[in-house]
Order: structure tokens, then sequence, then C-alpha cells
């Protein structure tokens, strides 16, 4: 039988996919909505973080980071953009995982920026929730690619 339809398994994997697309939607709004409406705080915590210049670039970063996420948001909710979407909110995940883990090894009890719940993790929680955001946006990327027939990424 040459008939083409989709198992079982690849409903769940799709359906899968589309629910994490939807998380990472819920996600990228609700931090870029907070980052928003209390700026002066994520910019005052940002400047206490141990890097280099971050006190001068930290008013720049404080629209700079939501303006991003609300735009991740945005092509997250769009089939035209949501492959591109989906690999800007793995590549900033990963960026922030890399914040968190310097923030963790740098001894200092500072703050998390992210803002509302989210802020009330532990850095080692943090690390933990954003590997498995990345890992999740990985698996996304994956399911998409694969039900629409797209390998390539022009960006």
């Amino acid at each position: 039988m040459n008939q083409i339809s989709m198992t079982n398994s690849g409903k769940i994997k799709t359906l899968a996919g589309e629910i994490i697309t939807g998380l990472l939607l819920l996600l990228f709004a609700y931090t870029a909505t907070y980052k928003v409406i209390d700026n002066e705080l994520f910019v005052f915590q940002m400047r206490l973080a141990p890097f280099p210049y971050m006190v001068r670039l930290a008013p720049f970063f404080g629209w700079l980071i939501p303006g991003v996420e609300l735009m991740i948001a945005f092509g997250l909710v769009f089939a035209r953009y949501r492959l591109k979407s989906l690999y800007v909110s793995v590549i900033l995940l990963v960026v922030f995982e890399i914040y968190i883990a310097t923030m963790m090894f740098s001894g200092s009890h500072l703050p998390c920026t992210c803002g509302g719940i989210i802020a009330t993790m532990s850095w080692k929680a943090h690390l933990l929730f954003n590997a498995a955001c990345i890992f999740l946006g990985i698996f996304a990327i994956k399911q998409y690619k694969k039900n629409h027939n797209d390998n390539s990424l022009i960006i």
C-alpha cells in the first residue's frame, strides 16, 4: 500500500512541536512584557552584573532584549516567520544560558533580570529551565522542518 499518511507517533510529535512553539511564544511574550513594564528595575539589575561595560550598556540592552523577545514572539505566531523565529529563540536561549552560567560561577548573589515568576528561580534552576527550553526549541525546529520539508534556513 502506497498511502501517504502520518502515523500516530508522527501526529503526536507534530502536536508536541506546536505546543512547544506556543510555550516559547508565551515565554518570550511574558518575559519581554515584564521587562518593558519594569524597565527601570531590569536595567538596574543588569548594571549589577559582573561584566565589563555593563553599567554603560545596560540601558541599551534594557530595550534591545525585550524588543528581540517580542519580535520572536511575533514571529512564532505567523507560519511564514516561525522557523526563523524558532532558530533565533534557541540562539537567544543559548546566550541566556551562557549568561546564567557566568552569573552562577561569578560568586555574586545577584537577582535574575528575567522578571516575574521566573526571577524567583535560583541560578541553578534557571540553568536547568533554560537547558530544557533549548532542548525543546531544537525539537520544535526539527518537527517544523520535517513537517514542512524545509531543510534550509535563509536569513
